[in-house]
């Protein structure tokens, strides 16, 4: 499925600490919503990394979809980021969705292909499921739905590895 075949109030776009939205998801969310979402991004910067900003979302509002949360992983359009910054984006997106009154969320890869050589894709959606798992156990969210989204095949056999594996980590935990 691509990212904007789901129903969704917001979508998490990797970011920058400038905000650009040049490749790969983010920029993905650029084309289809238009410019505006960058340069509200960008009026942000700079950003923080580990923090979330949201934006509008542009043309995609007609869609449905309300709100873009930019989870900023990158100290620079297409460098690498680190286990530690995907899970405090993780628990910042989730944050500023519930702030948002965000319901329904459609979130991919944080690491977005471009992790530090010791994060691979499975560890990096482990992070991810991790800190979404104990962030709804923590606190009462809004949240009623969320949306993992993979883009290839290989990011499909990594979020499938790593679901498993936090199965067995939560055992009774329906994921």
């Amino acid at each position: 499925d691509s990212l904007f075949s789901h129903q969704v109030d917001a979508i998490v776009a990797p970011a920058n600490r400038r905000g650009v939205m040049g490749v790969g998801t983010a920029g993905l969310v650029r084309l289809e919503g238009g410019q505006d979402i960058e340069r509200e991004a960008m009026a942000h910067a700079p950003l923080i990394l580990g923090t979330a900003v949201v934006t509008t979302s542009g043309k995609l509002a007609a869609r449905g979809t309300r709100a873009i949360i930019h989870a900023v992983v990158a100290d620079a359009l297409g460098s690498p980021t680190r286990e530690q910054t995907i899970r405090d984006a993780t628990t910042a997106v989730l944050e500023a969705a519930d702030k948002a009154r965000v319901r329904s969320l459609a979130m991919p890869a944080l690491a977005s292909g471009k992790v530090s050589s010791s994060l691979d894709d499975h560890a990096a959606f482990l992070v991810m499921i991790e800190e979404l798992v104990a962030y709804l156990r923590r606190f009462t969210s809004r949240l009623d739905r969320v949306v993992l989204i993979c883009h290839d095949e290989r990011e499909v056999r990594a979020l499938d590895h790593a679901l498993a594996e936090a199965r067995r980590m939560w055992w009774g935990l329906r994921v």
